[in-house]
């Protein structure tokens, strides 16, 4: 059945209809279907991070983080060998936990024993970080997301950038 789609100025209706939105040529199965395959594309679409067992923290870590604090980027990368380098910013995480307000490159090894994570700076731009340790909490760590809870009780929040 078709309705009109408009009338004109003297209230006749145009040749142009439109289909009944109230009668619809689709089957239950196929709105079911369609409901289905639309609720999958959206939970594929959006970027869940699923937590990271404790057993895993080791092998699940390896990548490239970053966090902000203030307007600044603070980077990690954590390689699968046992080493790390990270950019400091003044007032970043890392650069607290080591020397506040010292900006610049360190590296190092890092382990994890259960929620706790141990950075020794082995490399530095500026010689008061260098052969110091950092230790820190695991808070929460899912795939694309880590939260570090420093030995000072600063917590932040890093972002994966990419798997290494």
């Amino acid at each position: 059945m078709l309705i009109p789609f408009a009338k004109s100025s003297s209230g006749s209706s145009m040749r142009r209809t439109m289909p009944d939105p109230r009668k619809s040529h689709v089957t239950p199965w196929a709105m079911t279907i369609a409901v289905v395959v639309m609720g999958l594309s959206s939970t594929a679409c959006s970027y869940h991070s699923w937590p990271i067992s404790e057993a895993d923290y080791p092998t699940k870590i390896v990548g490239s983080w970053q966090g902000t604090v203030g307007n600044s980027k603070e980077t990690m990368s954590i390689k699968g060998d046992g080493t790390f380098v990270c950019q400091l910013h003044p007032m970043g995480f890392i650069s607290n936990m080591l020397f506040p307000g010292a900006p610049g490159t360190v590296g190092g090894s890092w382990t994890i024993s259960g929620p706790m994570m141990t950075l020794n700076i082995t490399s530095s731009e500026n010689e008061h970080l260098r052969n110091r340790a950092t230790l820190s909490t695991i808070i929460s760590f899912k795939e694309n997301e880590l939260v570090l809870k420093s030995d000072r009780g600063d917590t932040s929040s890093f972002q994966r950038v990419r798997t290494l």
